[in-house]
């Protein structure tokens, strides 16, 4: 990798949407290929917006609210609202739901360690 690439607006990387997710474009700041360990991810989820249940069969996911508000589910037994500031983590294999709520777009960083891998999402 020339280091020229290491240095780049956020606008410049490709976005896309994650499988069972509704009303959400992310783009991976860090990826899988850089080595790094990690996975690194900017996230817009659109008011209404959904990830639906679901869980990962090998990665951690740690969620940081930078804005907007969602009602988190995880597991069977914690239901809470979030709202800017709040970190989310999420162990292997744990179903959860994530709904945007309110008229903002919510903007989150994810990080999955290990690197979440083409067959991390599994529907819950």
């Amino acid at each position: 990798m020339d280091a020229a690439d290491l240095i780049q607006h956020a606008d410049s990387i490709a976005t896309y949407s994650p499988p069972l997710h509704d009303g959400t474009v992310n783009r991976r700041l860090v990826e899988a290929a850089v080595g790094a360990g990690v996975e690194v991810i900017e996230g817009r989820l659109e008011p209404g917006g959904t990830a639906s249940r679901h869980k990962h069969r090998d990665s951690w996911q740690i969620i940081l609210f930078r804005k907007g508000r969602a009602r988190v589910e995880l597991g069977d037994e914690v239901v809470q609202e979030v709202g800017p500031g709040t970190v989310v983590r999420i162990p292997p294999m744990m179903p959860h739901y994530v709904e945007i709520l309110g008229d903002e777009t919510a903007e989150l960083i994810v990080i999955y360690s290990p690197p979440l891998g083409p067959d991390g999402f599994i529907p819950a």
